[in-house]
C-alpha cells in the first residue's frame, strides 16, 4: 500500500508499508478506481489503477500470442485491468507472475490460474495453500483456492522467455515479505520491484530490514540511468532516486546496529526516529517524525520481529 506524499507523517509508514493496515481485504473501492495505461517500452505497458484508498501499478509484457502479467490487486478488480488489456488487444493471459503473496498482488491468481501459468517464489505458493494470520489483517486469508496456486515456482532465480524478453525472477532475500521477488525485464531495462521500495518521498518496510536493504543493493548494482524501476504501489522511478535511498537505509541500520551496541534502549533509538541525513529523499518536505521504520530496523538488528508478512 502507499500514501501520497505530505501526508500525515504518523500514517505514511503504516499505510505505505504493509497491504491492509487501513485497508483490509475486500474493503478498497473500485467503483471509483481511475485507470491509466501507460507505455514504458514498444511492447511493455504499466497499469495504473487508484483508488482512494491506493495506488496498483500492473505491468504488462504483449506477445503476438497473449500477455505476460507482473501482479494483480483484488479478484474484484479484475474488470477493469480486463478491459485494459482489451484495450491493447483482445488476446489471453499466458503468465502471471506474484512479487509476493499478499492478497493486492495474487488477486488475478484464481481468475487467470486456470489457464495462464502463475510464477512466484516457492514461498509464494505455501502461503496461498495454508491459512494466514498477519497481524495487519483482522480477519484470516486464505488459504486460497488450489487455481490460485503458482504452478511454477523458484528457490532463487528463474527465467521466462516471452514475447522477445527475456524475463527473470530473482528472490535476494527475505525483506517485505519472506516470498518477495524482483523482475528484470532484460532487453527492455525495466526492473520490477515489488513492495521493497516505492517512490521518493515514501518509505517502505517488512520483515526483515537488512533484507530490503540487500536486495535493493543488488538492484542498483546491475541497473543503469536508462533503467525504469515499477514499484507496486509507487511511481515510476529512476537509479538516480534509489541511489539516494540505498546509502540511507543502509547508514540507518548501521546507526542502529551502533546505538545497540551501545547499549541504548528500544525506546532511546525508536524515539530518534529518523535523522536529517533523510532530508534529500523527503526534500522540499521535512523529514518527518517517523519512528515505525527505525521500530522495524531494531527488530531485525535484535531478531525479536514477530511479524508474520
Amino acid at each position: 500500500m502507499r500514501i501520497a506524499r505530505g501526508s500525515a507523517v504518523t500514517l505514511l509508514l503504516l499505510v505505505a508499508c504493509v497491504p491492509a493496515l487501513a485497508f483490509q481485504m475486500g474493503q478498497t473501492d473500485y467503483s471509483k478506481a481511475q485507470t491509466k495505461l501507460i507505455t514504458l517500452r514498444p511492447n511493455i505497458s504499466l497499469i495504473r489503477i487508484t483508488t482512494p484508498q491506493d495506488l496498483n501499478n500492473i505491468i504488462v509484457l504483449s506477445g503476438s500470442d497473449g500477455y505476460l502479467l507482473v501482479d494483480h490487486p483484488e479478484a474484484v478488480a479484475n474488470p477493469i485491468i480486463q478491459k485494459a488489456l482489451d484495450d491493447l488487444g483482445k488476446r489471453p493471459v499466458r503468465f502471471l507472475l506474484n512479487t509476493h503473496w499478499h492478497y493486492d498482488h495474487v488477486g488475478g491468481n484464481e481468475i487467470y490460474g486456470p489457464d495462464a501459468i502463475i510464477v512466484a517464489q516457492e514461498n509464494v505458493r505455501k502461503r496461498l495453500m495454508a491459512k494466514q494470520t498477519p497481524p495487519w489483517s483482522p480477519t484470516p486469508i486464505g488459504p486460497y483456492p488450489e487455481r490460485a496456486w503458482p504452478r511454477i515456482t523458484f528457490r532463487d532465480s528463474l527465467t521466462i522467455h516471452f514475447a522477445g524478453e527475456d524475463v527473470e525472477m530473482d528472490h535476494y532475500a527475505n525483506g517485505h515479505t519472506d516470498t518477495d521477488s524482483v523482475v528484470y525485464f532484460t532487453p527492455a531495462n525495466i526492473v520490477v520491484v515489488g513492495d521493497i521500495f516505492t517512490s521518493k518521498g515514501d518509505l517502505a518496510d517488512g520483515i526483515d530490514m537488512e533484507g530490503i536493504a540487500r536486495s535493493l543493493t543488488a538492484v542498483l548494482a546491475r541497473i543503469n540511468d536508462d533503467t525504469i524501476i515499477v514499484s507496486g504501489h509507487g511511481d515510476v522511478e529512476n537509479r538516480k532516486d534509489l541511489a539516494i535511498y540505498v546509502p540511507l537505509l543502509n547508514q540507518t541500520i548501521e546507526r542502529v546496529r551502533k546505538e545497540i551496541a551501545a547499549g541504548k534502549s528500544e525506546k532511546e533509538i525508536v524515539a530518534e526516529g529518523l535523522t536529517e541525513i533523510w532530508q534529500p529523499w523527503f526534500a522540499p518536505k521535512p523529514v518527518p517524525e517517523v519512528h515505525d521504520y527505525i521500530e522495524r530496523i531494531y527488530a531485525t538488528l535484535t531478531h525479536t520481529s514477530n511479524l508474520d508478512q
